[in-house]
């Protein structure tokens, strides 16, 4: 389980699955989506992948993107991932 993230600056602080949920939402909305349940499970997926990379190693934000941009493909929302990177 993820109980920490390296933000950019290098400071360890609390992983919360809610951040990751929210900015696929946020991505979605902007393309008219409107299924926050959708993102959670996505985030929840991104989840699950980035504890098979890194283990017990808490991740950077980076790695974390990098799984949320992946997640997004392998689930057919490549639109929603553009979003996401922009």
């Amino acid at each position: 389980m993820i109980k920490t993230i390296y933000k950019r600056d290098g400071r360890e602080v609390p992983f919360e699955v809610e951040k990751i949920a929210n900015a696929i939402f946020k991505a979605a909305q902007a393309l008219g989506g409107h299924d926050y349940d959708t993102a959670m499970k996505l985030a929840q997926q991104v989840v699950e992948e980035v504890e098979q990379e890194c283990g017990d190693a808490p991740p950077t934000v980076e790695q974390v993107q990098d799984v949320v941009e992946r997640v997004l493909i392998k689930n057919g929302h490549a639109r929603t991932a553009k979003e996401y990177i922009l």
